[in-house]
């Protein structure tokens, strides 16, 4: 992990990521911190220091490592992922493994400096409700989806239109499965629509396959 003393950069970043409008009176000072592919942002074993916010880049998050569980989170959208939101609250709940997947740009708040100050402010906390409930809503989607379809479909509620899918063997340990099952999911789904495959190991997303708690439920 980096400290990039770079303003006009930190500047870019809160202006296209829109991060001003998540704070009412007063905003924090921001560090801009640069992790590495492979470099664990949070981990268990060492409770968080920062809050963070995920401006460029992509991660992985998981129990343990190579466990069925990760899940890649992405900031190809609107939605500002933060990390630290639980321990802004309770300062002893770091239970999961944050690894950069690619080079990673952070906005960082220092929890004790400002804990009193964020949990004082209505519009920060409406904001970090609504991360929260999101949070919750898909790991009540991903607990009920047991069939390795269900999973691969979850994984790609993560993508945008046009992501490549290029590590098959990669994915196939994410979730725990041989990638011969894994390539049959993803043909079946290229045969509905949801992928296109124009070449050998590329598959390409077309449109995300339509996965609410209800849909879950009636495939159980």
């Amino acid at each position: 992990m980096e400290t990039i003393q770079d303003q006009k950069l930190l500047e870019s970043y809160l202006e296209k990521r829109r991060i001003r409008e998540l704070f009412g009176s007063s905003m924090p000072h921001f560090l801009l911190l640069r992790y590495s592919p492979g470099e664990l942002l949070t981990t268990p074993f060492s409770p968080s220091r920062y809050l963070q916010f995920i401006v460029d880049g992509d991660l992985l998050l998981y129990e343990m490592p190579d466990e069925e569980s990760t899940v890649t989170l992405l900031t190809h959208n609107n939605d500002i992922t933060i990390l630290g939101d639980v321990e802004l609250i309770d300062a002893k709940f770091t239970p999961f493994f944050v690894e950069a997947k690619t080079t990673v740009y952070t906005l960082a708040v220092y929890l004790e400096q400002y804990r009193q100050r964020l949990l004082s402010d209505p519009v920060f906390l409406l904001h970090l409700c609504r991360c929260l409930a999101n949070k919750l809503n898909g790991a009540v989607v991903s607990s009920r989806s047991g069939s390795l379809r269900q999973r691969v479909c979850m994984s790609l509620q993560n993508a945008q239109c046009g992501d490549a899918i290029s590590n098959i063997a990669r994915l196939a340990r994410s979730l725990n499965v041989s990638p011969r099952q894994l390539l049959r999911v993803l043909k079946e789904l290229c045969g509905e629509g949801y992928l296109e495959h124009p070449g050998k190991g590329v598959y390409i997303v077309r449109k995300k396959p339509d996965l609410t708690y209800d849909d879950v439920r009636r495939k159980e």
